[in-house]
């Protein structure tokens, strides 16, 4: 039973047989109360056990799943799944995390999960690393791993139409499990990288996380656990300490081999029982305890303020024990919870929607917060200056649950959206990635999380969720916050936050107030009401080489089609049209730049955003608009059970905007605070004058400011919104997704078909932006953590062509390779390198180099003059051809997936006929492999990559790092989430 709440179809007899009530007791997680005498079959003796309700049974596992556990302890799983072909999952999970760690080691479970990556004893240093490119796999999308508090999971992508990858690949779980070598030098870089993870994990949110956590972990371990450790210990630990940790907990007691993907299961069951049963298991293990989070404490609040933290937070933590996901009747919790948060989360929705409301958004849900414990959290982006008021507005509506209860049509509502979203779960298991599969195992044999498949799920769910009573959630409702309840409030330390006592106040205050029954509106019947005039579909081509279709409609609209099997359920609509902001006059550009955005959060016709997202209850069709500086365009998509719905929306963006001052005043208020408090944050300041700094300060590319945001006019917003939308003749729709042509038509030809022409000529027009002239340097002094970013950018005209644009895009994946190895491997100065090298057609045929990264603000010279030295030698010497070969490798391994995902698919489209391409080149990637030459990219280099212009931007500190300075604990988080307030994870990856 993961977090979208499936389960087996083996329970649904159970389930059906035995009804279930949820008391307010099973709701809290406690044990459910006896049954009556009268439930006791008289044939049973006094002396008999006493039959166990069903509904308790642990449900059985999905039959897919091949499960065992071997004679030295380790568990493996095994689920054969083709999305993607071609590809398996090879996991190594390991039930240890910070929470294990010494008080000597703090830190050090994170730094032995990097050590995995930097030498094995038969794949020495960066050999797993180089052995995987070289089978066409990615450092970070296909190779990685994360630590957390409880566990550390290894994850490795596979090729499986490649045997000795394929062997490889389970050969490297193995001696992860085992033979990690910890050699000396290794050990020394890789300290800088977690040192420089660290650092880039610095800020305002995580001086205020460390001030939070040990509220929020009361008496517990893993309030001085938090995985990122202490950077004295990540720095000084000896190795033997850092071996300590491996040897103590890495072993095959406390591990699993996870296995999903297009493969043979019997042979993938032999591949690892032939390496993992001869696995030594410890003579004598250490315990692996389990660490209480406690909840039996008054009430505990912390208000924390931080001269960069840009935006104030309020949140309710109510703590209780970890309750288990393996039973119909934890299913049945899961679901009573899910249906609540669902309906407070819309109560919350609409109140953020106010101009005078008091928080900006605001969320209700539950979660884990460590292995033993859970909590349900409440909390809100407050208005700044407003935290208190927002704090108070989170335990009115809990209040007002919990007094007047939520109402018939709230549920009804609720259940039909959570029983459409099983329906998609279900309809596209085939279609969804292994790794999510493989990431639910993970919780199957973490937490025992009950995985009983999709179909089932949505069978029980069918069962049980229309007897899901109100009298049941609102019995949720008052089953919280009765003890261990933690606050938290933070925000900017220049603006008023209330006072721990005022904090804690604000509760008892609440309950003594007066609160009325929430106001439920009913939605109106229909989106439209009138069906337009349909149009004629005038003309059509195939190109039968890519499966797609073009057609042209009677008034000019182009409509490209690619039906496709990637998705069960999924349709996506892609419709833009040149012109956007740059032909609005400079005296409206504010109000154009923020047109669609405004109107968007209108609705549409006779509905509001609310009555809109009421109307649309059980369906599944998004549509919203865009204006960028060039074009402008709908984003769409939706199930092929809802497209007319679908199309009727697209429709209605174009005729309809709906005029909404509420929303437009609402919408003001919160931009307007988030402007006034984003530049707090040194990287957003950072970012923006950079943007700034690169367009060499034009207009149309400063800031948004709060005088910005003043300047937006709802009428001229509208009018502009109007305009560009008014004239649809040169509009071209690109739909990709599970579709018939025959079934399709009369919709496109109604909805789309019908759309307004005025027959206009229209175009994009350049308006001037310009890269600096020279060897540019911007310094930003921003601060007070010892961290810098580097932006460092070379720019050029440059005719545009196929081939100058396969050379880009090769050398960006060189150096991609490069740099990371230079920069983070080889000196262990950086934990990311970003690099981008590409050739722009509009408004102007220019090309770009740049690369990006955070380090030590000493280092920055050495690590910009790496990269120069870097790019020199490729150009000296050219690349070796192991690197060609890892180049050539990834762009067809990348070419195999991408050609069944819909969305890439849309992106490519779009290109072509944006720009009149041949559409037939997208699936050729015959031409981009010739590229792949040594003496080839020797040249593209020269030519490419060096520049008269150049940008180096540097974001530096304002006081300068003390290299003694030890600063206090914190968390880090996986690198493709910048910010996550999860306090289950504490997670920190490669």
């Amino acid at each position: 039973m993961n977090h979208r709440l499936h389960l087996h179809s083996f329970a649904v007899a159970v389930a059906v047989a035995v009804p279930l009530t949820l008391t307010l007791s099973a709701a809290c997680g406690s044990p459910p109360p006896p049954a009556p005498p009268s439930a006791v079959p008289k044939a049973v003796s006094q002396s008999a056990k006493p039959i166990r309700d069903p509904a308790d049974s642990d449900v059985p596992l999905d039959k897919r799943v091949r499960t065992q556990r071997l004679s030295n302890g380790l568990t493996y799983y095994i689920l054969p799944h083709k999305k993607p072909l071609a590809r398996a999952q090879l996991w190594l999970a390991v039930n240890a995390g910070s929470v294990l760690e010494d008080d000597d080691q703090r830190g050090l479970a994170h730094l032995v999960e990097h050590m995995a990556f930097n030498g094995t004893k038969r794949f020495p240093k960066q050999k797993v690393v180089d052995f995987m490119e070289k089978a066409g796999m990615q450092f970070g999308a296909d190779l990685n791993a994360y630590t957390s508090f409880d566990q550390t999971v290894y994850q490795l992508t596979a090729p499986t139409d490649d045997k000795q990858a394929l062997d490889t690949g389970l050969d490297i779980l193995r001696e992860w499990a085992s033979e990690l070598t910890f050699e000396p030098d290794e050990v020394e870089k890789e300290r800088g990288v977690v040192f420089e993870e660290w650092r880039l994990g610095r800020g305002a949110f995580k001086r205020i996380f460390d001030k939070q956590a040990p509220v929020l972990f009361h008496a517990s371990r893993y309030a001085d656990r938090l995985t990122i450790g202490l950077p004295e210990v990540i720095k000084h630990a000896p190795r033997d300490t850092i071996v300590r940790f491996y040897k103590d907990w890495y072993r095959p007691d406390l591990m699993a081999v996870i296995a999903v993907g297009d493969f043979d299961p019997d042979v993938m069951e032999a591949g690892i029982r032939g390496r993992f049963n001869d696995l030594p298991a410890r003579p004598r293990p250490r315990t692996r305890a389990e660490w209480p989070i406690s909840h039996d404490h008054d009430l505990l609040v912390s208000v924390e303020g931080d001269p960069e933290m840009p935006y104030t937070e309020v949140e309710v933590y109510d703590k209780l024990d970890h309750r288990p996901e393996r039973s119909l009747r934890d299913y049945r919790r899961v679901l009573v919870e899910a249906l609540y948060h669902q309906m407070l989360n819309l109560r919350f929705e609409q109140i953020a929607r106010k101009p005078d409301g008091p928080f900006k958004d605001a969320h209700s849900g539950s979660h884990e917060i460590g292995r033993t414990a859970d909590v349900f959290v409440r909390g809100a982006t407050a208005r700044g200056g407003h935290a208190s008021d927002a704090l108070g507005a989170l335990f009115q509506e809990v209040l007002r649950v919990e007094r007047h209860g939520f109402s018939p049509a709230e549920l009804e509502r609720a259940s039909k959206e959570l029983l459409r979203r099983y329906q998609r779960d279900a309809k596209e298991y085939d279609k969804t990635d292994s790794s999510e599969f493989a990431d639910e195992i993970t919780r199957l044999y973490f937490t025992a999380e009950a995985m009983p498949g999709r179909d089932a799920e949505l069978a029980i769910a069918q069962k049980l969720v229309p007897g899901i009573t109100l009298e049941e959630e609102n019995a949720l409702a008052r089953s919280t916050g009765r003890k261990g309840r933690v606050i938290l409030v933070s925000g900017p330390s220049g603006e008023p936050l209330p006072s721990r006592k005022d904090a804690a106040e604000i509760a008892a205050k609440i309950e003594k107030t007066e609160i009325l029954p929430w106001v439920d509106t009913a939605p109106l019947a229909s989106l439209m009401a009138h069906v337009p005039a349909p149009g004629k579909l005038v003309k059509t081509r195939n190109v039968s080489e890519i499966g797609v279709t073009e057609w042209t409609l009677s008034n000019g609209v182009r409509v490209v089609l690619k039906p496709t099997d990637f998705q069960n359920d999924q349709v996506m609509v892609s419709g833009f049209s040149p012109g956007g902001t740059s032909l609005v006059p400079d005296k409206d550009f504010d109000s154009a730049r923020f047109a669609a955005e405004v109107v968007n959060d209108g609705g549409v016709g006779e509905f509001d955003a609310v009555a809109l997202q009421k109307a649309l209850t059980g369906k599944i069709a998004h549509a919203s608009a865009w204006i960028r500086e060039l074009e402008e365009g709908i984003r769409a998509d939706g199930s092929p059970a809802d497209l007319e719905v679908l199309f009727q929306l697209i429709h209605l963006r174009f005729t309809a905007p709906r005029r909404d001052e509420e929303a437009f005043a609402a919408w003001k208020v919160h931009e307007r605070d988030s402007a006034a408090h984003r530049l707090l944050q040194p990287e957003s300041a950072f970012f923006e004058d950079m943007s700034s700094f690169v367009a060499s300060h034009h207009k149309r590319r400063a800031p948004v400011t709060p005088e910005v945001i003043d300047k937006v006019r709802l009428d001229t917003a509208l009018a502009i919104y109007k305009d560009r939308f008014a004239d649809a003749s040169d509009f071209t729709f690109v739909i990709v997704g599970n579709f018939e042509l025959e079934k399709l038509r009369p919709l496109v030809e109604k909805y789309l078909g019908s759309l307004p022409v005025k027959a206009r000529k229209e175009s994009w027009k350049d308006i001037g932006v310009h890269f600096p002239k020279g060897e540019q340097q911007l310094s930003v002094v921003r601060g007070q953590e010892p961290k810098s970013f580097v932006y460092f950018a070379r720019h050029a005209a440059q005719p545009w062509s196929k081939p100058v644009e396969r050379d880009l895009h090769v050398l960006e994946m060189l150096l991609d390779i490069r740099l990371r190895e230079v920069l983070r491997e080889d000196m262990g100065g950086v934990y990311f390198v970003a690099v981008w090298a590409d050739a722009s057609r509009r408004p102007r045929q220019e090309r770009d180099f740049g690369v990006f990264f955070s380090c030590d603000p000493n280092n920055v010279t050495r690590l910009k003059d790496a990269v120069v030295t870097t790019v020199a030698s490729l150009q000296r010497e050219g690349p070796g051809e192991v690197y060609l070969e890892k180049v050539k490798r990834q762009i067809a391994r990348s070419q195999e997936t991408d050609l069944r995902e819909n969305h890439w698919w849309v992106n490519k489209l779009e290109e072509a006929w944006r720009f009149g391409d041949d559409p037939k080149q997208i699936i050729d990637i015959q031409p981009l492999l010739e590229r792949v030459r040594a003496d080839n990219i020797k040249v593209a280099i020269q030519k490419y990559l060096n520049s008269k212009d150049s940008v180096l931007a540097v974001l530096r500190p304002a006081k300068t790092p003390g290299a003694a300075a030890a600063p206090a604990p914190t968390n880090t988080y996986r690198r493709s989430a910048p910010r996550t307030r999860s306090m289950n994870a504490g997670t920190t990856g490669l």
